[in-house]
C-alpha cells in the first residue's frame, strides 16, 4: 500500500504528464500538492489565476490486486469508470478556487474509446462542483466535459 506521500508523488507526477500533452497555459512551477478536503493540486492558470484539479485513477480493483500480489494465470477484469467516476462526482471540496477533474488511465486495461463514452454522460447526471473533466488516456489527453 503506497503511503500518502508516494500518492502525492505520483499525483504531482501525473499532472505534470497532462499539463505536457494538453498544453494547457500552467506555470509548473505553482503546482502545489495538497490533501483533503482540498483538490489534489493548487496551480496558476497564466491567465485565469489559481486552478485546482482533483485527481482520480481509473482503476479495476481485480487487476491493482493482481499487480501488487505479482500474479501470473488468469484474471477477470471489467471496466470501473462508470463507478469511479460516479463516486468522485459525489464528493465536496474546500478551495476558493475553481476545480476541475482529472481522470486518468492507471492500472485498468480499458482503452480511451471504452472509457470516453462511458463516464463523459455521467456529469450532466450528478451534481457536482467540477468545472472541467479531462481523461489522460493512453492515446492522449481528452476534454470530456465542460460546464456551460
Amino acid at each position: 500500500m503506497a503511503s500518502e506521500h508516494d500518492k502525492g508523488e505520483i499525483e504531482v507526477e501525473v499532472f505534470r504528464r497532462f499539463l505536457g500533452q494538453s498544453g494547457l497555459p500552467i506555470d509548473p512551477s505553482s503546482i502545489e500538492k495538497r490533501f483533503p478536503p482540498e483538490p489534489d493540486i493548487l496551480c496558476r492558470h497564466k491567465s485565469e489565476g489559481e486552478l485546482a484539479f482533483e485527481l482520480v485513477e481509473m482503476c479495476d480493483k481485480n487487476l491493482a490486486k493482481f499487480i501488487a500480489q505479482a500474479s501470473e494465470g488468469y484474471l477477470r477484469t471489467s471496466d470501473p469508470s462508470e463507478i469511479v467516476i460516479s463516486n468522485k462526482l459525489q464528493r465536496s471540496y474546500e478551495t476558493t478556487a475553481p476545480i476541475e477533474l482529472l481522470c486518468y488511465a492507471g492500472r485498468i486495461i480499458s482503452p480511451d474509446n471504452l472509457i470516453l463514452p462511458t463516464i463523459a454522460p455521467l456529469f450532466e447526471s450528478y451534481p457536482h462542483v467540477f468545472r472541467r473533466a479531462w481523461l489522460l488516456g493512453r492515446k492522449g489527453v481528452y476534454m470530456v466535459w465542460e460546464s456551460d
